[in-house]
């Protein structure tokens, strides 16, 4: 699996992107339980989030567009650790 970075912006606020790229794709491009395992970790991990979509200003961490965003540099650094 390979983790692409980037940024972006919601709501003003500068948000670093995870987008995880899977060796067996499936229809709608995620491997589920991958995916959903991922979900999980990050609620565990950093709370809960707005629902899968939606941005909410201010929030921690969103799913959305086949990518993690997260406000904070450490959380990226930390999903990255665990996922690589």
């Amino acid at each position: 699996m390979i983790l692409s970075h980037s940024d972006g912006r919601i709501h003003g606020a500068r948000y670093h992107t995870v987008k995880p790229e899977f060796a067996g794709w499936l229809p709608g491009g995620l491997q589920n339980n991958t995916w959903r395992d991922m979900m999980e970790w990050c609620v565990e991990t950093f709370g809960a989030s707005a629902e899968m979509g939606v941005w909410t200003p201010g929030a921690r961490w969103y799913a959305n567009n086949a990518k993690f965003w997260f406000r904070n540099e450490n959380d990226v650094l930390l999903f990255t650790l665990r996922w690589s």
